[in-house]
């Protein structure tokens, strides 16, 4: 009798490290190629970790946000953040490198105000604040007051 092969079962690591591979790959021929790669790995990978998910909807909101797709790049920004739990929990020792490498309170802040809620971007202000994210946010929440 033949010995089946055992499926083969990656760590988030290495899960997430390809999804970066790729991601980088197809990113080289712009922003709609870096979506549809990452539209295809949320289609094929039934199974993504939660905190690999989270990495993906911050690179989807990136990518959505060069080519104009403010609504969709609001959701994706929903679910990036949403995935912050996931994602410290999965990398408690590289967690804040990871969180200050994403884009998605600059591009949700952007996303937001282009869409004229300037009280949803200015929550997201506050959220990176409230993260240490960095001064500029302090500054683009002081801009946005107005909106209150």
């Amino acid at each position: 009798m033949a010995k089946r092969n055992e499926p083969v079962r990656k760590s988030v690591k290495d899960t997430l490290e390809d999804l970066l591979v790729g991601h980088r790959e197809a990113a080289f021929s712009g922003p709609e190629s870096a979506l549809k790669y990452l539209r295809r790995t949320f289609e094929s990978q039934a199974s993504l970790p939660n905190a690999v998910k989270g990495i993906a909807y911050d690179l989807m909101a990136e990518a959505q946000a060069q080519c104009g797709q403010w609504e969709a790049c609001v959701e994706s920004v929903g679910q990036a953040v949403g995935y912050l739990a996931d994602l410290e929990a999965a990398f408690p020792h590289e967690y804040r490198r990871m969180l200050e490498g994403m884009t998605c309170f600059e591009r949700g802040v952007q996303a937001q105000s282009e869409l004229g809620d300037f009280h949803a971007a200015l929550e997201l202000c506050e959220r990176a604040i409230a993260l240490d994210l960095g001064a500029h946010y302090a500054a683009k929440r002081d801009s946005l007051e107005w909106a209150r």
